[in-house]
Formats: C-alpha cells, structure tokens, sequence
C-alpha cells in the first residue's frame, strides 16, 4: 500500500475525474472517504491489542489474502451478492467497493512495485536494519499533504480526517460477510470491517499524529529492536522523500520481475492510477444502476492484479531487485 493520506487524497483527487453522471448517483461522496482504506482496514482492525500478537498476525495474513489472491473474483461476488441481497442500490455499498475498495486496490497495483523496488524490502524482516518500505510510505504521505493540501503533517489533527461517523447499512457489512467468506473463507468479515471504519482514526492519532515530535523521538529509538516503528509519525522532514520519488526519471524494474522495466516517477503511476480508475468506476457505475452483473462484463473492466507487485494474482513474491535500501 502507499500511505493512508495518499489513498486519502487519492479518492479525493478522484472525484474530480469521475463523470457527471456517476457524481449525481453518488451525491455522498465526500462522506465516505474512509472507504479509500481498502483491504487495509483488516490491518487496522483491532491494532492495538499488542498482547495478542496472533490475533494481529492472523489480521496481517488476512489482509494479505486480499492483496495478492483472487481480486477479480472477489469483486465480482461482492457485486452479485449485493445484487441479490438488494444492496447494489445502496449509494454506501457502491462507494465501498468502487471508488473505495477498488481504487485502494488498483492504486496499490500501480505505485506498489515502485515502492517495493525503491525501498528494497516489501514485509518486515528481522535480518534488515529497519523496516524501509514503511518509512518510504509515510514519507511519501507527508509529501502528499504538504503539495495537494498545504498542510504541515508535523501540527495538523490528521485522525480527523479518518474519524467516520455514519452509520454503515446492514446490507454492506451482509454483502461483506457473504463475499469475504465465499472467495477467502474469512468469518465475520463484515463486523470485522465495521469495527475497523471506527479504529483507523485511533491508529492515525496514536502512530501517525506527532505535534511536539516526540513520538518520532520514541519510535526511532526503539526501531532497532521492533524493526518498524520509524515508519510511524508525521513529524519528519519532506525533504527527505525526494530520493524515492524518482523525478529524475531513471530506470527501475518490476521488483518480481527485472523484464518489467520503466522510467515513470511515483506521481507519473499516480496520475495513471487516476486516469484509468476514473473511467473504472464511471463504467461500474453503469453497471450498478442498471442491475445487470454479469462475470464477463465485471472480468472485463477488472484487472486480476495483485496489489503488492501489479501483476496476475497468485504468484509466489519474491523481491529480485532493491534500489536503495541495503541491509
């Protein structure tokens, strides 16, 4: 994933591109950006119950499932579950998995194998020094809020951009439950996901959120021995994203496969990311109000990409090629 702000602004950002049509059935938008988190609300989910690291682990495990294995499949049965529980009609359910979880997942896709090939490391390893991946994806996330919303992520109350008050409809969470389960065999995905909408501004205000700077302080002190606490806190320098944004458009790979080669800086697959998802959700916006799901017409229009590398779902990863991280 990039940052929470970055999938934040990202789904702002989108709104701007979507068709006037497709605005006009979702006339709540702005309401629901937490959606943008995606599959990582199971990461969310429950994050401070430090004492029962399985229970984390097992969220980890999870949400991985959601990445890397049966995207296309997963999103076609959460559309014909809502069609056939009479969800599909519900504005809330739509902008969860279309502008919502579908972004999060395509915008992962496209900015992820960048990510992964300039920090040098995807998951936290033991053997490296740090957690690198994480550190570049809250730095690009200070970046994101300085250039797109001029705000200072050192001072600003970001948890309240992730607080969320609506009330989420039993047909979404149904919809959730049915599909989840279905397509990964996860139990209870939809309480599961409803508890997690209400936790993420807490992660926001106790990891990321940073005033005085001495959360950065305690987090980069113990580093050494949790291997990613650095990752947390947005009171660091923006200066210091510039090394993994490649504006001087130099040559990088694929980091699952060195053929997969490109020049394109982080805000050229961003802006990508924008395009294509805009004309994604106008088409699936189409198919929403006309009731008419069917596998071809949603294959079609979904890409069957892993989030983590952008390729087809269900390859073994396993990084070949690290930029600038060295252990």
């Amino acid at each position: 994933m990039p940052g929470p702000k970055t999938h934040d602004i990202f789904y702002q950002q989108l709104k701007r591109k979507l068709h006037p049509d497709t605005l006009k059935n979702l006339p709540h938008y702005d309401e629901y950006r937490l959606f943008a988190q995606g599959h990582d609300f199971l990461i969310y989910h429950d994050f401070y119950k430090l004492w029962n690291s399985k229970k984390l682990h097992h969220n980890i495990q999870n949400s991985v499932l959601l990445q890397e294995h049966k995207f296309q499949q997963f999103v076609y049965c959460f559309l014909k579950t809502a069609k056939n529980n009479g969800a599909i009609e519900d504005e809330q359910t739509r902008l969860f998995i279309g502008p919502g979880y579908i972004m999060h997942h395509l915008l992962d896709a496209y900015t992820h194998p960048f990510i992964i090939y300039y920090a040098g490391d995807h998951t936290r390893d033991p053997n490296n020094k740090t957690w690198q991946h994480g550190i570049v994806e809250n730095l690009i996330d200070i970046h994101m809020m300085k250039t797109y919303e001029k705000i200072d992520p050192k001072v600003y109350p970001v948890y309240q951009d992730f607080a969320y008050q609506q009330v989420t409809t039993n047909g979404l969470l149904q919809t959730l439950d049915q599909s989840l389960y279905e397509i990964y065999g996860i139990s209870n995905g939809g309480n599961i996901f409803n508890l997690s909408f209400y936790q993420v501004s807490l992660f926001m205000k106790a990891m990321k959120f940073d005033k005085l700077g001495l959360k950065r302080l305690i987090f980069d002190k113990i580093d050494p021995f949790l291997k990613g606490t650095s990752s947390f806190s947005y009171h660091r320098e923006v200066r210091d994203v510039t090394v993994y944004l490649n504006e001087e458009h130099e040559l990088w790979f694929n980091p699952l496969d060195a053929n997969i080669q490109s020049t394109e800086s982080f805000m050229d697959l961003y802006h990508k990311a924008l395009t294509d998802g805009a004309y994604i959700i106008d088409q699936l916006e189409k198919i929403c109000e006309s009731g008419m799901v069917h596998r071809d017409d949603i294959y079609s229009l979904i890409p069957n990409v892993a989030s983590t590398y952008g390729l087809e779902c269900g390859r073994k990863f396993e990084i070949q090629n690290k930029k600038v991280y060295k252990k």
